[in-house]
């Protein structure tokens, strides 16, 4: 049995996808079997796949009763399993976590953002299954950052290290189905999702290598 993540908020614009999309290609990478789930009716995750090249993942779009039973086949057969949640509170959304050993919930370090991982924070510990949050989009100075993390912290929310910035190289390869990783050069923005990965790593006891 292999990792489940599920990447969960709730607010629209967090950047879930596009982090789950970095994170499978980083994975990939370090030689792991990867499946990306695709649960929200947006389809994102489903038209990036869709646009690449070539076939890097096996991607699995489910929805309804099939949700909770497509993540756990994927999970059976693959080191790891990324599944984008549907942004709304729902039965499948719930589905998702029961199988999953993790939640993910990227936040922007604003108000709106930090408001919207309440719900998310709520469910998963409904379901007992660990949380954390990863601050994402963060401006280059930090913007309100600070602010941001002292009102998490005052929710009892289990904050990442790694933070990851406001980066052109994350969004511009995306319409082509690529990455940052695809751009051809070692950049800042593939270094953040590096330490990501690492550290989800270390959170979930698995190692970086087959």
């Amino acid at each position: 049995m292999g990792q489940v993540i599920s990447f969960a908020q709730q607010k629209g614009g967090a950047g879930k996808t596009t982090v789950l999309i970095h994170l499978a290609e980083a994975w990939r990478r370090a030689g792991r079997s990867v499946a990306l789930v695709d649960l929200d009716p947006q389809r994102s995750l489903a038209s990036w796949a869709e646009a690449a090249s070539e076939k890097r993942f096996e991607v699995i779009e489910s929805a309804g009763w099939r949700g909770g039973g497509d993540v756990r086949t994927a999970g059976r057969h693959h080191d790891m399993t990324l599944v984008d949640c549907p942004g709304n509170a729902s039965s499948l959304l719930e589905a998702a976590l029961r199988e999953s050993q993790l939640v993910l919930v990227p936040c922007q370090p604003t108000g709106p953002d930090v408001w919207a991982t309440g719900a998310i924070l709520k469910m998963a510990k409904s379901e007992r299954v660990p949380a954390r949050i990863l601050l994402n989009r963060v401006p280059p100075r930090g913007g309100s950052i600070a602010e941001a993390v002292i009102a998490l912290k005052s929710t009892g929310a289990e904050i990442l290290t790694t933070r990851i910035g406001n980066r052109v190289a994350f969004s511009s390869g995306l319409i082509a189905g690529k990455t940052a990783y695809d751009l051809g050069r070692r950049s800042t923005a593939v270094s953040e999702v590096d330490a990501l990965a690492a550290e989800l790593d270390t959170l979930l006891g698995t190692s970086a290598e087959t």
